[in-house]
């Protein structure tokens, strides 16, 4: 699993990616540095030293075109990952942090995870009801966009503008009343409570998977001048 690239990262990742299949070939730092809009060359060896500690180039020594990117080939540069947004992280504690979309950050994934699985967030963990489930806090939780959804599946839910993930039941209602939505925690500490739903409350998306949390933060590259704070 790949380091996750902020936003500013992954736009120089796709900037890199757009000229070799313009162009067949990989940049020189100069084109690099033409492409991005920047003046300075150590704002390019930057974000090169980053792209490539995290796994998404590799450069050869003692060539002036050294820049491969990893996992593409040259004739379309189809690659076997795509790039996945994280948005807010979800509360698996309680309903404390709100579902802002907040791309700020980008992963990684291998498409056959989410291939013609429609549209695709990531969202970090937050807590450790569902911990039994696998999730800890801080991992990422990929969730697909969908109310397709049935009992026992591991759901997203937006109540009164914040999100969680829980596992789904759906109960019919008895004698002409409205049936309940039961969101179970998955954890064996007796403080975390089902939370029973009628209304005021949707489904979003469904669970895929889990990626464990990284060990290494996500860092951004300062800005070094005032017209290329842009790319920070």
């Amino acid at each position: 699993m790949k380091k996750p690239l902020t936003n500013k990262q992954s736009k120089v990742l796709e900037v890199l990616k757009t000229y070799v299949v313009t162009a067949g070939e990989s940049p020189t730092l100069d084109q690099v540095r033409t492409e991005l809009g920047v003046k300075s060359m150590r704002t390019v060896t930057q974000y090169l030293d980053t792209l490539e500690s995290k796994g998404y180039i590799m450069r050869r020594k003692n060539e002036k075109r050294n820049i491969e990117i990893i996992g593409a080939n040259s004739a379309g540069l189809s690659t076997m990952t795509v790039s996945v947004p994280v948005i807010a992280s979800v509360g698996c504690d309680d309903l404390s942090v709100f579902a802002q979309e907040e791309h700020d950050e980008y992963i990684e994934v291998d498409k056959e995870l989410v291939d013609n699985s429609g549209d695709i967030v990531a969202v970090r963990a937050s807590g450790d009801s569902m911990i039994d489930a696998g999730i800890n806090s801080g991992d990422y939780i990929l969730v697909q966009f969908t109310e397709n959804v049935k009992n026992g599946d591991r759901v997203a839910a937006i109540i009164d503008d914040m999100i969680t993930v829980k596992r789904l039941e759906r109960r019919p209602g008895a004698n002409g009343q409205a049936g309940v939505t039961i969101l179970y925690p998955e954890s064996k500490d007796p403080k975390y409570k089902p939370i029973v739903l009628r209304e005021n409350f949707r489904i979003t998306g469904k669970v895929l998977c889990v990626i464990p949390r990284l060990t290494m933060e996500v860092t951004e590259v300062v800005p070094l001048r005032e017209n290329e704070q842009d790319y920070y």
